[in-house]
């Protein structure tokens, strides 16, 4: 028997609906029936939805034997149960009069047909052919050889992290996201989201990735392309969202591991139902030492690795907790709230950083006005504080030049509205957000301690947005949406004030091409990204380079769009896309001046970029419980416009990248192994420094014992190769190889 999710919507209205269409109401009738997959073995954990007259009912989950029981109304109106699980394409099937037993078989579903949440901001999952949206499931971030999850995503096609570096390693402030050429500074021009809250650094855009406990993960949706007319500023290149597991029954999973580099790692996922209250906890602590990072070879005039060069390490600490509350009129809500705290070390003894931040979230949702209505505020406090030092040119010693404390305070509210027909769904919406952060500086000369400055400002942001979905048949899909934002900022210690507004429409297409597996789409957009309050008030230095801020930034512009064509028969799955895209006011790091001790940059507005490339993806499904999965990204992205840089390429932005998943599942046994290939990119904006071709390949292992433990090994850069990840002008290089063995469990 299964736990039953009373997610209604309008369950009392659609059930009084019913009865007056059909006239007297007949007794209701119990349904049963068990979902399969091709081989004909049971589905756990299926989500199987009931609809009547196109409004959902109820929603239920699968037991371990794959079956489901619920107690149906009258079925001789429109009634049908569509049934969705991880790996699998959507099924739908009509409940006939008088029907008891169902047999739902899945078929696997192509990766573009995954469902999703991101591209319609609601929880309730469905495939949007219009989109370019790649879902990453548990059962591969689990079972892949990446220990954190922007290693495993260097697997989407086009997606980069600011000098490849790792979450382990990287100084949180250069860990933003490449999308599509989108590149340049660290404040990344995609928005992460966790449950549909801001996972992003308020103060400066780049991202916390272990903010969410590994084993709370249940998926991870991309949305590659402008998201800006449903997400706002923030999502001009994209969307990841991490969407953590809901349990519907009493579940339990744990992680411990242990590897080289000092690495250690316990993550902690428990939650469930009593009655009509759900909750959920998660916890996780990691630590790894790391490795020193400075080449032991230098370009020529660069002193190479010396006795002032320590290791690149990180210790983290997570939680995170909700509670839900489903009302038996279809009405829910729900609290959420994490804390998480890491403290690093940046490759010098001087050189370190610590954050500490604490974020919560409410949300209550129901039917209003015949459509499904919510509403969630969020809002959190961080403090980031960091040392750096400047190290002599042999790299024999160092002196401490900056202390820096950065508090933020972050509030938002957002509200939406969406209403489905029988072929036409409307969503309307409205958010706001409101930041307050500080950059509180002491420098250093001598040893000495100079005047303390206070920095900083706050931004306003507020939008409405707007979603119309035409199913025009069961070929044809369009979709208009738009985004209007109004932005505003000011300084605190300066008379910077700043208003300026954006309108930012998409129109999308889909049409599937008869019976023959072909389908074809096609998107134009446009979106908006203002400045943070990182890159208007706080200077930052690395290695030898110091960049200044620029209170006189203006927001960027992107104008876009993208054309692709989709192949789905048998085992065999294709997508191509291409895209072009162009962003007026692009936001990057002027270089003024270069010494033998010094590059001095400012942040700035170097008129426009152009971008412009082709994303290939495959998978295939073969015999013995095989499949292989091939991307790939070929990427031209330049300076253009009136500027100094105009030919330039975008620093940060490969050439291309090539990614190979190869997997194997039967019975108890899992084995996969991801090749990733990066192009050449520069470091600079005056393409000075080269970082050179990467490729990396990882394995993973493992024997599930009773079908609830899990033990496994996995190795990291397997071949010990050396590549680069910075250039300041220092050579940095990236993560060794690195092994770890572990358990994981599963209940149930």
């Amino acid at each position: 028997m299964t736990h039953h999710i009373s997610r209604t919507w309008l369950s009392a209205i659609a059930l009084t609906l019913l009865a007056a269409g059909v006239g007297q109401a007949q007794s209701p009738a119990t349904v049963t029936g068990t979902v399969l997959d091709p081989l004909g073995a049971p589905v756990p954990d299926a989500t199987v939805r009931l609809e009547v007259a196109g409004t959902t009912i109820a929603e239920y989950q699968t037991a371990g034997d794959g079956r489901f029981q619920f107690t149906a109304p009258d079925t001789s109106g429109a009634a049908r149960v569509l049934v969705t699980a991880a790996g699998f394409a959507q099924a739908v099937q009509a409940v006939a009069p008088g029907t008891q037993e169902l047999r739902v078989t899945l078929q696997p579903a192509p990766f573009f047909e995954a469902v999703n949440v991101t591209s319609s901001r609601t929880d309730v999952p469905r495939a949007d052919p219009t989109v370019t949206i790649t879902v990453i499931p548990a059962s591969e971030l689990l079972t892949s050889g990446a220990a954190t999850l922007d290693d495993a995503l260097k697997q989407v096609p086009g997606f980069t992290l600011f000098r490849r570096t790792s979450s382990r390693t990287a100084n949180p402030t250069s860990q933003g996201i490449t999308l599509r050429g989108l590149g340049g500074t660290a404040a990344s021009r995609s928005l992460v989201l966790a449950d549909g809250v801001p996972l992003n650094d308020a103060f400066g855009g780049w991202v916390y990735w272990d903010k969410v406990p590994q084993v709370a993960i249940d998926r991870v949706e991309v949305q590659r392309g402008s998201g800006s007319d449903l997400y706002g500023a923030d999502a001009v290149g994209g969307v990841v969202q991490i969407l953590t597991v809901r349990p519907s029954r009493r579940t339990v999973r744990a992680l411990v591991e242990g590897g080289s580099l000092g690495t250690g790692r316990v993550s902690l996922f428990g939650g469930g139902r009593i009655r009509s209250w759900t909750y959920t906890a998660a916890g996780e602590w990691f630590t790894m030492d790391g490795y020193i990072p400075v080449a032991t070879q230098q370009d020529p005039g660069i002193a190479p690795r010396g006795p002032v060069d320590s290791k690149v390490g990180s210790t983290h600490r997570s939680a995170l907790a909700s509670i839900g509350y489903q009302a038996g009129n279809g009405w829910r809500f729900e609290a959420r709230a994490n804390v998480f705290g890491e403290d690093r070390k940046n490759g010098t003894p001087a050189s370190t950083n610590d954050t500490d931040a604490r974020q919560g979230a409410a949300e209550i949702a129901g039917g209003a006005a015949g459509g499904l209505l919510s509403v969630r505020i969020f809002g959190g406090t961080q403090s980031y504080d960091q040392l750096t030092s400047a190290v002599s040119a042999d790299r024999s010693s160092e002196a401490l030049n900056r202390v820096q404390r950065v508090p933020t305070k972050a509030v938002g509210l957002a509200g939406q509205w969406i209403r489905p027909w029988a072929r036409i769904s409307l969503l309307l919406g409205a958010e706001t957000r409101f930041i307050n952060g500080s950059t509180i500086e002491t420098p250093y000369a001598a040893g000495r301690a100079l005047a303390t400055t206070d920095t900083g400002g706050t931004q306003r942001v507020g939008s409405a947005f707007a979603e119309s979905t035409f199913t025009m048949s069961d070929r044809l899909t369009m979709v208009f949406s738009a985004h209007a934002d109004g932005w505003h900022s000011e300084s605190k210690s300066t008379t910077y004030n700043k208003t300026l507004g954006s309108f930012n429409p998409r129109a999308s297409v889909a049409y599937r091409v008869a019976n023959t597996g072909l389908s074809l789409r096609g998107s134009v957009y446009q979106g908006f990204r203002a400045p943070t309050l990182n890159e208007l008030h706080r200077g930052f230095r690395v290695g030898s380079t110091d960049t200044r801020p620029n209170e006189a930034l203006l927001p960027e512009r992107l104008s876009g769009g993208e054309g692709g064509i989709l192949f789905a028969r048998g085992r065999t799955s294709s997508r191509v896309t291409g895209f072009w895209n162009v962003l007026d006011d692009t936001i990057t790091n002027i270089t003024l001046s270069i010494t033998p001790q010094l590059i001095t940059k400012q942040r700035a507005n170097a008129d426009k970029v152009r971008a412009t490339g082709v994303e290939f993806e495959s998978e295939v499904r073969l015999p013995a419980s095989l499949s292989v999965a091939f991307s790939s990204a070929i990427v031209n992205s330049h300076f253009k416009g009136n500027t100094s840089l105009r030919g330039n390429r975008v620093p940060q932005v490969p050439t291309y990248n090539v990614g190979l998943n190869v997997r194997y599942n039967h019975a108890a046994w899992t084995g996969s192994g991801q090749l990733r290939v990066t192009g050449r990119q520069f470091e600079d904006d005056l393409n000075l420094f080269t970082l050179r071709r990467a490729a990396v390949l990882d394995l993973f292992g493992s024997r599930r014992f009773a079908g609830k433990v899990g033990a496994f090994v996995a190795v990291e850069n397997v071949f010990d190769k050396q590549y680069d990840v910075g250039r300041t002008p220092i050579l940095t290089t990236g993560l060794p190889r690195a092994a770890r063995a572990g358990v994981q469990l599963w209940l149930p």
